[in-house]
């Protein structure tokens, strides 16, 4: 943990008709002080917002728990990667390969 700089990708479900409110919400809190957002895309489908955080894994869980108490977010889903190779790696590894 510590100063490594982790990613972390956040699924959110927002009541209806709060997408904007959701938005406004996000940015005005500060709640993006503390991680740096990547990217932030409306959807459409199972999920209303997919937000990209990149930071220390200590201000990501900080943002996401704030991120949950706002009043119409119903449930968000976390999913944190692990490093298992770099894409220098992998390209490495191709070029050996017969």
């Amino acid at each position: 943990m510590g100063d490594k700089i982790d990613r972390a990708y956040v699924l959110v479900i927002i009541e209806p008709g709060k997408d904007e409110a959701f938005a406004n919400a996000i940015v005005s809190t500060g709640l993006l002080a503390r991680a740096v957002v990547e990217r932030m895309d409306f959807l459409h489908g199972s999920f209303d917002f997919i937000i990209i955080l990149k930071g220390t894994r200590e201000n990501i869980d900080s943002v996401i728990l704030e991120m949950r108490k706002l009043p119409f977010v119903k449930r968000t889903q976390t999913l944190i990667p692990f490093d298992m190779f770099t894409w220098d790696d992998m390209s490495a590894a191709l070029k050996k390969s017969p």
